[in-house]
Parts: structure tokens; C-alpha cells; sequence
């Protein structure tokens, strides 16, 4: 007997949609926020309807609740095609089916949850011709009305057979939406423009370079697009060209056609435009809201602000007396990706320098730091932080105790020029653990006094090499100090001032080399003719090589173009890599036509003197401490 009840169950359970069962259980429902009919812009015969779903509405979607929508329309003064009375009503096989037994031609109703939703939860009805069983739309001479309303299905037992079906709770009707003569129209007759757009060059995990695009909407285009389909726009060009507005191009929008407020945008290939050249080509963006009218035509909003990437905007951006500096940072790769194309006269954050230091350490060594694991922090978990903290550049601004295992990182606070100093100091250490720091003998800044005791020895220690200095009066300007220092951002760091410091410790990178404890390839110290097997005709005082090498093969070679000349093979076991790419940058780094890459193959080409150079560095794969240099040349 027990099976046979748990069999029954089981099958009243599979035979029903939902898992709500009880009639108290039922939700209450909403009527649509906003409702509106225009032409179809993608034929000339149909209609769209348009609404936007209450939040309510959108949660019993997420909760799994049999939602439904239910159109009703009418032609002029004519009656309303459907204008059932739900409540009390059970029906055996659900709604769908009973439409589609009394309505051949359209189905009024459809499944919520089945339907496409934008990111603003909205979504649009086509209507055909024959969905209103007539042969054409007449808008000249008709009015066409539309309405609608939402139904919650649920199981429920009818009291007069005791079977066993669907019943409903139908909300109010949505306001009337008309198109056509006598037709009252909500739809805008303008938008207002995009506000604050920003773009940045970002990188996905397999290199592909894309532009990660945001702005701002306004309120009052965010209720255009309740009652039309708004759509956001992003028009473009490369330098001196024509922007696509005025030259035919492809707009960027959402394969979806949405009003959108954050988005990727992947180089369009349109002939001019292939792979983005970010050191060669600015590029120029600005966005547009538009949509199309019933009656064909289209209103657009003006354009937002113009967003600037490449090298030549980098610099519009920037304190004039930085420029020099900021481009030689730009070419050896100092700069993250988020510092390219922002204002870089606002002040920097933790984040942003953050992202600088491991750059510059990554840089300098040509290492690949991994992230630290687990994360340490509860309010980021930028990869970029977390390799900064397994560094030691950077800490937690929270104590960590055993009831709070993790601390706060506070990746948008601005950071002052004692932090960066210390920052700073901290990424040249983990670059050279054994260097000599010592400050003995430094200048007090004039306003030492105010400079925090964890930050002086950093700040004197970069004072000691000239990354830093003081104002015309030998005042650092650590922090501020009082309110009103801190209400005009006194003691902050700037974006490029920070970039520049960080170019600037690179700089001086073979100075703090030679006050490794034991090192031997340092400086500008190279042996000179103190190597045998060099050729005679070696130029020693250009191409100087760093000590502790080994010459292991010497081969006359045929560069392009037909130069004779030599390549050297130098040995460098038992010696640091970085040190080696550092020795060799600095033998190079004021070449004419230097071309360089840093990294487990580090090179540089460029013509040094009367000589044109090439110089390679190739790492082991698996010993770090092992590796050659490879030097040709040819006399010009």
C-alpha cells in the first residue's frame, strides 16, 4: 500500500511544471513599467512592441516561477481581441496550449523565461500582419492599440471535479501603447549625449591587444530606452583620418544593438584599421545613443567627449616638463596598460603604482613574477597586487590577527610621494637584496621633520641617487600635514611624476648593481681588450664587455645589406641575468635607431659611434644564472 502512495506522488510531482504547490505560496504581480510600439526598422510591413520588466517581475524569472506575458490588441474603437478572466480558472494543460487551440494564427502569450532579456531588462515582440489577422497594416487610416499584462501559472485542483491543472494570477494591464492615425506618441524627439567615456588598451590571456570601453547615461536616455530601443554607438578613427561616421566605416556596437554603458571592442579589420600599433597611431573615439523613429527615422544624441590612445595623446595629457622622460619610460615598457591614454596629471592610486613597481621589477629582470597564494587581501584581487605583495613592495593597510586572517589592500586611495619613495625602495631591493643602502652622510630635507619615520630611508637612500629630489627651498613635500594641505592635494603624486620616478630608478639601476656584494659585471667597468680571442680591429671603448664573460667563439659575418663584420659569443655563467641585460642596456641606451626588447631574450640594435650594433642575450631555460651574449657589428 505504501508503494502505491509513494508511485501516485511521484507522479502527480513529475506531471507538474514547478515546484510551487500551495495557492498562499503565489506572488503578486506588477504591471510593466513601460510599454510602446513602433515600426520594425528591419522590414517595412511589421511592428516591434517594446517593454521593460519590474524587478519584481525579473526575480520570479531568476526563481524559476512559471511567468508569463499576455498581448491583447484592438484596431481603431474596435473591441479588445482577448480579455480573459483568469481568476477561479483551472485549466487542464497549461496556457500555451489553450491559445494555441483557440488561435491559429499567433500565440499571445510566451514564457518569460524563454525570452531574450537586454542588460536592462527589456525585451521586444515582433508583430506581423497576420498576427493581427489582417492582410496589411494600414497606418494612414487605422489606429493600432496594444496592451499587456503578466499571468503566474501554478498548479491547483479544480473544486468542482477534484482534477488536478493550472490555475492563475493575472496582473494589472500594461498602459496602451497606439501606432498608426489617431496614434498618441511617447517616444522621444532627442537624447541627451554619453557622458565621461574612457577607454583602455587592454591584453587578452592569449596577447590579443582590444579597447575596454565605459561610459556614462543619462537618466534621461535610460527612459528613452524603456518606451524605444536605444542603442550605444562608438565612432572612431586613426590619426589624421576621417572618422567612420564620415567615412562609410563599421560603428562599434553590441552584437545585440543595447544601450550599453561597458564594453570590449576588438580591432575592426576594415583595411586601414588591422592589429592596434599603439606606439605608432593614436587612436580617437567618441560614443552616440541613437534610435529609429516609427516612422523610418532616426534621432541621435551629440557625441560624447573624445578619448585619446596612443603615443602622441599620451603626452596631451601630461605635465610638458615630463615629456622627455615620460617617452623614454613608454619605450622601455615601464608603463602598465592603465596608465596608457588616462590623465596622467591626476594624482596616481595604490593600485596604479602599485602595478608601476612590479613592472619596473619584472623589467629590470626580466622575471615573470607568479601571484601570491592564496590572496592576502579581501578588497582586490588584481593580480598585478598580489605579485606586488609577494614582493614585499607593497602591504595591507589592516592588521592581520588570527580572528582576521586577511587585510585590507584600499587599491583607490592616492598615494603620496613618501609611499612612492618607499615603494620604490622596496622594488629596487627585491631587484638587488644585497646592495649597499646606506644613507649615512645624507642631506636632511629641509622638512624632514614631517617625513614619517618607516619612509625615512627610502626617501634619503633616493635621494642619495637623484630619483629624487627636493623644491627650490630643499623641502620633499612628503604628505600633507594640515586640512587644507590635504583639500589641494599637497604631498600626492601625479601619474607621470610617479612614472617618471620609476624611470629614473631604472636609470640608475647600474649604479645600485655595483653595490652588489661580489658582483662582477657591473657598471661601465667593462674588461675592454682584457678578453682574449677578441678580433684586433674589436672596438673596446664602444662595446665594452662585461667582466666576468668568456669569449667562446668569434665568426666573421655578412650583415643585410652586405656589411662585413664579426659576431662575438660571450659566455656569462655563474652571473645574474638581469645584471647582464642591465650592462648591455647601458652600453647601448643612447645608440641612434635603438631598437630593444627586455626579456629571457633581451636585444638591442641600433648604430653606436661610427659602428652599427646588434646585441643578444639569450637566457637558459633552466639555470638563470646561466647565459650568453652574442655582439656583432659592422663598421659603417
Amino acid at each position: 500500500m505504501l508503494k502505491k502512495i509513494f508511485i501516485v506522488l511521484l507522479c502527480l510531482i513529475v506531471a507538474l511544471p514547478t515546484a510551487v504547490l500551495a495557492t498562499e505560496e503565489v506572488p503578486s504581480i506588477e504591471k510593466p513599467t513601460a510599454f510602446s510600439v513602433r515600426k520594425d526598422p528591419s522590414n517595412d510591413y511589421g511592428l516591434l512592441l517594446r517593454f521593460t520588466q519590474p524587478d519584481s517581475i525579473m526575480q520570479y524569472v531568476y526563481d524559476d516561477l512559471a511567468i508569463f506575458y499576455e498581448l491583447d490588441w484592438r484596431i481603431n474603437n474596435g473591441p479588445w481581441k482577448f480579455d480573459s478572466k483568469w481568476d477561479g480558472v483551472v485549466l487542464e494543460r497549461g496556457i500555451g496550449l489553450y491559445y494555441e487551440e483557440i488561435y491559429e494564427h499567433y500565440v499571445p502569450v510566451d514564457g518569460l523565461s524563454s525570452i531574450f532579456h537586454d542588460e536592462r531588462n527589456s525585451f521586444e515582440i515582433p508583430i506581423f500582419p497576420w498576427s493581427l489577422d489582417v492582410a496589411a497594416l494600414d497606418l494612414q487610416n487605422n489606429t493600432y492599440s496594444f496592451r499587456f499584462r503578466y499571468l503566474y501559472e501554478y498548479p491547483a485542483q479544480d473544486p468542482a471535479t477534484g482534477t488536478w491543472g493550472y490555475s492563475y494570477i493575472a496582473g494589472p494591464w500594461s498602459d496602451v501603447a497606439s501606432i498608426g492615425k489617431n496614434a498618441d506618441s511617447l517616444i522621444p524627439e532627442k537624447l541627451d549625449a554619453p557622458k565621461n567615456l574612457k577607454v583602455e588598451l587592454k591584453n587578452r590571456p592569449e596577447g590579443q591587444p582590444y579597447f575596454h570601453m565605459t561610459l556614462d547615461i543619462p537618466e534621461s536616455v535610460v527612459e528613452a530606452n524603456r518606451a524605444v530601443n536605444v542603442c550605444t554607438y562608438v565612432d572612431w578613427k586613426i590619426g589624421d583620418g576621417k572618422w567612420a561616421t564620415e567615412g562609410g566605416a563599421l560603428l562599434f556596437q553590441k552584437g545585440d544593438r543595447s544601450l550599453w554603458d561597458d564594453a570590449e571592442m576588438d580591432p575592426v579589420d576594415e583595411g586601414s584599421w588591422g592589429e592596434i600599433d599603439i606606439k605608432e597611431n593614436t587612436y580617437y573615439f567618441r560614443a552616440f545613443f541613437e534610435f529609429q523613429k516609427p516612422d523610418g527615422s532616426f534621432v541621435r544624441s551629440p557625441f560624447s567627449n573624445v578619448e585619446m590612445l596612443g603615443v602622441p595623446a599620451f603626452y596631451e595629457k601630461a605635465h610638458s616638463w615630463f615629456e622627455g622622460e615620460l617617452k623614454e619610460a613608454y619605450e622601455l615598457g615601464l608603463i602598465p596598460d592603465r596608465l596608457i591614454g588616462v590623465d596622467l596629471t591626476q594624482p596616481i592610486t595604490r593600485e596604479e603604482f602599485a602595478e608601476l613597481a612590479v613592472r619596473l621589477y619584472e623589467i629590470t629582470t626580466g622575471e615573470a613574477v607568479e601571484p601570491e597564494s592564496p590572496n592576502p587581501f579581501t578588497d582586490t584581487s588584481n593580480p598585478e597586487i598580489l605579485k606586488a605583495f609577494k614582493l614585499g613592495i607593497t602591504t595591507g593597510t589592516s592588521q592581520i590577527t588570527e580572528q582576521n586572517p586577511k587585510t585590507t589592500f584600499k587599491p583607490d586611495d592616492l598615494i603620496n610621494r613618501e609611499q612612492c619613495a618607499t615603494m620604490l625602495f622596496r622594488a629596487i631591493k627585491a631587484i638587488h637584496p644585497d646592495g649597499d643602502y646606506s644613507i649615512e652622510g645624507v642631506k636632511d630635507f629641509a622638512d624632514q621633520q614631517y617625513i614619517s619615520s618607516w619612509a625615512v630611508e627610502a626617501t634619503k637612500y633616493m635621494s642619495k641617487l637623484g630619483i629624487i629630489k627636493g623644491d627650490d627651498k630643499g623641502n620633499f613635500m612628503p604628505k600633507a600635514i594640515t586640512p587644507a594641505q590635504e583639500a589641494a592635494g599637497y604631498g600626492m603624486a601625479t601619474r607621470d611624476a610617479a612614472i617618471v620616478l620609476s624611470y629614473r630608478t631604472y636609470d640608475k639601476m647600474p649604479e645600485i648593481r655595483q653595490t652588489v656584494s661580489g658582483d662582477s659585471g657591473s657598471g661601465s667597468s667593462g674588461t675592454g681588450g682584457a678578453i682574449a680571442g677578441l678580433p684586433d680591429s674589436y672596438p673596446h671603448d664602444l662595446l665594452p664587455i662585461a667582466d666576468g664573460g668568456r669569449v667562446t667563439k668569434v665568426e666573421e659575418k655578412i650583415f643585410e645589406g652586405g656589411h662585413r663584420g664579426y659576431l662575438i659569443t660571450v659566455d656569462h655563467a655563474e652571473q645574474f641575468d638581469s645584471d647582464l641585460v642591465g650592462f648591455y642596456f647601458d652600453v647601448m641606451k643612447y645608440s641612434e635607431d635603438l631598437y630593444s626588447i627586455i626579456g629571457k631574450h633581451s636585444r638591442f640594435y641600433g648604430t653606436k659611434g661610427n659602428y652599427y650594433v646588434e646585441i643578444d642575450f639569450y637566457q637558459d631555460d633552466v639555470d638563470d644564472y646561466k647565459g650568453y651574449v652574442t655582439i656583432g657589428y659592422y663598421k659603417k
